[in-house]
This record gives C-alpha cells, sequence and structure tokens, in this order.
C-alpha cells in the first residue's frame, strides 16, 4: 500500500504538529505522502506546518488563499495527490483519538474498495456529540434511504480510507463540510464497495481549540449533495428530487 494522507487544517496550531508525528510515528511505513491544505490559517498553524515539513519529507504543505472551506481545501489536497499512491485517507487535524482506529481500517481495507469510520451503531460512540448535530445526520441518512435506498449509518464522517482509483471516479464539487456527503454517497451510487469502520466520536476539549462546523451554513450544501447525486444514479425513489435536479441543469 502506498497511502496519501490528506488533511484540511485551518488555525489548527493546538493539534496539527501532534496529529502528523502520531500518524508518522506509528503508521509511517503505509505512508507515501502527507498532504495538510492550510485553509488561509491566521494563527501559528503555517509556522508548525512550515517547520514539520522541513523536518519529515513525507509532509508536503498547500497553502490557500481566498474563498476558504473545507471542500476546497480537501479537493486542493486531493488534487495535489501524487499519481503513485494507490489508497487515500482523508481525515481532520483533530482526529487524534481516532489515530488507533486505523489498524482496523488498514487490516479490513483488502475487503472493500473503502471504508469509512462510522459514528453511529451498536459498537460507536458519541461523546459530547451535539443533539441537533445529530439530528440533522440521521435525518439526511434518512432522506438517502428514502431516495437511493442507500443503508450506511455515517457516510458524512471525513474518517475514510478509499482506494485512490475511488476519489478518481468522482466529481467533488462542494466547497464546504457537504464535500464529506459527497465522498461518502457518490462512490456507492457507482457501484464501489464501501465499507464501514465503527469508532467513537469525541467533541473538542478546551485546549484543541474551536470546531469551525457551522451547521446553518452546510444544510444548503448538503441538499444540493442529494440532488446531483442524480448523476451518478439512475434510481430516485422521490420525484421532487428528480424534478429539482432538472431545474437546476
Amino acid at each position: 500500500m502506498k497511502l496519501s494522507v490528506i488533511i484540511p487544517a485551518r488555525n489548527e496550531e493546538a493539534v496539527i504538529g501532534k496529529m502528523i508525528r502520531m500518524l508518522l510515528l506509528v503508521y509511517g511505513s503505509y505512508i507515501h505522502e502527507m498532504i495538510v491544505v492550510d485553509d488561509g490559517s491566521t494563527d501559528t498553524t503555517p509556522v508548525i506546518l512550515s517547520k514539520l515539513a522541513k523536518q519529515y519529507k513525507k509532509v508536503k504543505v498547500i497553502r490557500r488563499k481566498p474563498p476558504h472551506g473545507v471542500g476546497l481545501a480537501l479537493r486542493a489536497g486531493l488534487k495535489a495527490g501524487s499519481h503513485n499512491a494507490t489508497h487515500i485517507l482523508t481525515m481532520d487535524a483533530d482526529f487524534i483519538r481516532n489515530v488507533p482506529d486505523l489498524e482496523d481500517f488498514f487490516s479490513k481495507i483488502r475487503f472493500y474498495d473503502g471504508l469509512i469510520g462510522s459514528r453511529y451503531g451498536e459498537k460507536n460512540r458519541l461523546i459530547r456529540y451535539p443533539i441537533v448535530k445529530k439530528v440533522c445526520n440521521r435525518g439526511f441518512h434518512f432522506l438517502i434511504n428514502i431516495c437511493y435506498g442507500i443503508k450506511r449509518s455515517d457516510l458524512t464522517n471525513n474518517f475514510k480510507l478509499y482506494k485512490k482509483e475511488v476519489f478518481d471516479a468522482i466529481t467533488l464539487k462542494s466547497d464546504d463540510y457537504a464535500i464529506n456527503a459527497e465522498t461518502g454517497l457518490y462512490p456507492i451510487l457507482l457501484g464501489y464497495r464501501i465499507g464501514e469502520i465503527p469508532v467513537t466520536w469525541f467533541a473538542r476539549e478546551r485546549e484543541m481549540g474551536q470546531s469551525k462546523f457551522q451547521l446553518l451554513h452546510v444544510l444548503p450544501g448538503y441538499a444540493a449533495v442529494l440532488i446531483r447525486a442524480l448523476d451518478y444514479s439512475k434510481i430516485c425513489r422521490i420525484p421532487a428530487i428528480r424534478f429539482f435536479r432538472r431545474l437546476v441543469k
């Protein structure tokens, strides 16, 4: 396996250094390159990344100018990835406590085209997860099931290990967090075998900085993903979705 790790980072001075070092220490034998996309940080994140890039040859830093957005950052990272990579891992900069979960990913990926870290299910735990986010997340997955007949517990988590060919097969258009819905939904509609690995979601501690996720700003993007998904599937059970897709074409 030649793994390309892609991490969007905006004002992540509290966690980004620890994340990079931990990944390289524990899974350095898998990692071919680590692409960190600095999405216009105004704290010391750029300084930290510059030092790490000099220290570790596998670390590549991309600095983005406005407009900013996690979707734009992730797309930039995917575009900059090496053609020699066989697999791509995407994850958030604050997933430090989830690094041990990667052992399950690497041991099971040979049976799948891709794996997603699922925060929902019997073996999963949510630590201080906002109730509003949980309700909206469950509602989105309910719509995916109703519209496309896809039963997955957590397509929207940016904790994904895919074969590179899966990312090459999809076109990502979201500028914000809705891109995580695109990377989860589109491959399944194309017929790729995407499995799920139980993981625990931890709310950020105070010393880890603040989350950039703003629910009201991303809801329209998730709705757009449901509509754009028709480009990947001829089957949609909701006539209204097909109607809106015709309107936006």
